[in-house]
């Protein structure tokens, strides 16, 4: 297949590439949120973000766990590479 052809994998190629820029603005600090289908709102507290031996990113997060009914679950410490974190938590939290 040629690579040229906008079959479902150059979609994603693509969009790979063209979402690469927003992958740098990941900061310490900020917070991301994601709305799960019943309603739980898991947040992500960007601790840190640092390459590992092979210069791939990756961002060290707390995140926590709160229910509709306010029931609240803190998920301590984590770990995820920066694409994965990305691709998880898109919502920027603005205090």
């Amino acid at each position: 297949m040629n690579w040229l052809n906008m079959s479902s994998t150059g979609r994603a190629i693509a969009s790979v590439f063209h979402r690469g820029a927003n992958l740098e603005n990941i900061e310490a600090g900020e917070t991301y949120r994601r709305v799960h289908d019943d309603r739980m709102e898991e947040t992500a507290e960007v601790l840190s973000v640092v390459d590992d031996p092979y210069g791939i990113p990756h961002v060290r997060f707390h995140v926590s766990f709160r229910r509709p009914n306010r029931n609240f679950f803190d998920g301590g410490a984590r770990m995820l590479a920066l694409r994965s974190f990305t691709d998880r938590y898109t919502e920027l939290v603005v205090n």
